[in-house]
């Protein structure tokens, strides 16, 4: 038997860019460098949901956190989530070695260590000067997105643990070196 059991969850849009913002894809289908280093480290990847795709659709506009902490997006998280549970649950108790997982720095929903955060980021465009002041509102936070959040939550919730790790595409090829040098070790063990 050839199986690795080595296993690391994937932020959706890391896997298919597809999912994302009109205008935001870097890539024209997959983080390829990311694939290709994964697998040839034998780690198998499972593909998170996109919770923003699932419940906002494909022609979405930006969104930053704050919009997202409402009790029904929270909710539908945590039932995009609970199949990973018992997905993490079901390879523990078998032996599997379980990486970690990859979000994407930047994302209101998947950000590990980042996400941008605004109370004016709502309501119509319509007056020039107050959308720039919108605008000027956006602020990067050094937190996790909603989706993240909630991830981490139900871990410790059900006593499990994963180490988190971010792409983060404003700084793509900085944040790609750094994350294989991290995964290298992490991998290895």
């Amino acid at each position: 038997m050839k199986r690795g059991k080595k296993i690391i969850f994937v932020s959706h849009c890391l896997l298919n860019v597809n999912v994302k913002l009109m205008g935001l894809a870097a890539h024209p289908g997959a983080v390829k460098e990311l694939v290709f280093f994964l697998m040839d480290h034998d780690t198998a990847m499972v593909q998170l949901p996109c919770p923003e795709s699932e419940i906002l659709g494909l022609c979405r506009w930006g969104h930053v956190k704050d919009q997202l902490a409402y009790p029904f997006f929270k909710d539908r998280c945590r039932c995009l989530l609970a199949p990973f549970i018992r997905q993490i649950h079901m390879y523990r108790d078998n032996g599997y070695l379980l990486k970690g997982v990859i979000g994407i720095d930047g994302s209101p929903s998947c950000g590990v260590d980042k996400t941008c955060r605004s109370t004016r980021w709502s309501g119509d465009f319509l007056d020039k000067e107050d959308t720039w002041g919108k605008i000027k509102s956006l602020e990067w936070r050094a937190e996790p997105g909603i989706f993240m959040e909630i991830f981490q939550t139900m871990l410790i919730e059900n006593k499990l643990s994963l180490d988190f790790f971010a792409v983060d595409e404003s700084e793509i090829d900085t944040s790609l070196s750094s994350l294989f040098k991290t995964l290298s070790r992490v991998l290895k063990r």
